[in-house]
């Protein structure tokens, strides 16, 4: 498995914030490389799951996410799904009150199915692209949140 950590400030309340990102008929406009949803059950809350594309190295790749978790901690919120299919994921996102707005902590490990060969391209080319995606994802989402 590998790992991707990010963090993120989004000059948004924490509500707002986590309403609108764990809402899954909206990931589309803001997750990088990820299809609209469908077949969905439920609205992002544990139990929910659906059926994506997540593009890589220009190929469409199935996945089914399903969330784990959704819940108020302490002063922000936890969300958390499993991805599985093409590849194996779990993503764990923290949405936490800060400066009167959100700081976002983003963990992602993941693994890629495949052959040795596949897991020495991750170590040398595909890890660096999941970073990048994972900083796009962050950024499309803090600006959507911040000029809405």
């Amino acid at each position: 498995m590998w790992d991707v950590k990010k963090s993120i400030f989004i000059d948004r309340s924490v509500d707002e914030v986590h309403r609108f990102a764990t809402n899954p008929k909206f990931w589309y406009q803001w997750y990088a490389n990820l299809s609209e949803a469908e077949n969905i059950l439920g609205t992002g809350k544990k139990g929910t799951s659906m059926d994506m594309k997540y593009f890589l190295l220009g190929r469409e790749r199935s996945v089914h996410v399903l969330v784990e978790e959704n819940a108020r901690v302490g002063n922000g919120y936890v969300w958390r799904c499993f991805v599985t299919g093409s590849f194996d994921a779990t993503q764990t996102w923290r949405y936490l009150t800060k400066d009167e707005g959100t700081e976002l902590n983003f963990e992602m490990s993941y693994e890629l199915s495949g052959s040795i060969i596949g897991k020495v391209a991750n170590t040398f080319y595909i890890k660096k692209l999941m970073s990048n995606s994972v900083e796009q994802t962050l950024q499309n989402l803090k600006d959507i949140c911040e000029n809405d």
